[in-house]
C-alpha cells in the first residue's frame, strides 16, 4: 500500500500534464475551399506549412466532394500547430503522362498558382481554438465557368 500511496501523486501529475509525445500541441482546423462563384473544389489536397517555427511543420488533408477538409499534422485530423501558415492547394490528375489517352484526362479546374507556396498567396493563422476557414481559389483558364 505504501508504494501505491507514493505512486498516486506521480500518476496525478502525469494525468494533469497530459501524455506528451514531444510534439507541439495542435488545434482543430476545418474548412471549405470554394471558387469565386461559390462552387466547391471537389478533389485534391490542401497543405499548411507553419511559418512561425524553426523547422517546417506540415498539416495536410484530402479535400472531399463538398470542398471540405480537416487538417492533420501528427495524426489524421489532429489539427495544426498555432501560428501563421502558408498554404497550397493541389488538384490534378496524375495518371501517367496523358499521352496514352489523349483528351481523356480532365484538366484541373484549379489555377496552377495554388500548387506552389511561393505563388499561392494563401496565408492563414491557426489560433489556439477551433479554427473554421474559408479558402478562396480561382479557376484555371481552361476550367473557368461562365
Amino acid at each position: 500500500m505504501f508504494a501505491t500511496q507514493k505512486l498516486a501523486p506521480t500518476l496525478l501529475l502525469l494525468a494533469a500534464m497530459g501524455c506528451s509525445n514531444g510534439n507541439p500541441k495542435t488545434y482543430e482546423v476545418t474548412g471549405v475551399i470554394r471558387f469565386p462563384d461559390g462552387i466547391p473544389l471537389t478533389e485534391g489536397t490542401i497543405e499548411f506549412e507553419a511559418i512561425d517555427h524553426e523547422n517546417p511543420i506540415m498539416a495536410t488533408s484530402e479535400i472531399d466532394e463538398n470542398g471540405v477538409f480537416e487538417l492533420g499534422t501528427f495524426d489524421v485530423d489532429d489539427g495544426a500547430v498555432v501560428g501563421k501558415h502558408r498554404v497550397v492547394v493541389v488538384s490534378s490528375h496524375e495518371i501517367g503522362t496523358g499521352a496514352e489517352r489523349p483528351g481523356l484526362i480532365e484538366q484541373s479546374k484549379l489555377h496552377p498558382r495554388f500548387a506552389d507556396f511561393k505563388t499561392s498567396g494563401l496565408v492563414f493563422e491557426v489560433k489556439p481554438e477551433k479554427n473554421e476557414l474559408k479558402i478562396p481559389v480561382e479557376y484555371a483558364q481552361t476550367g473557368r465557368r461562365s
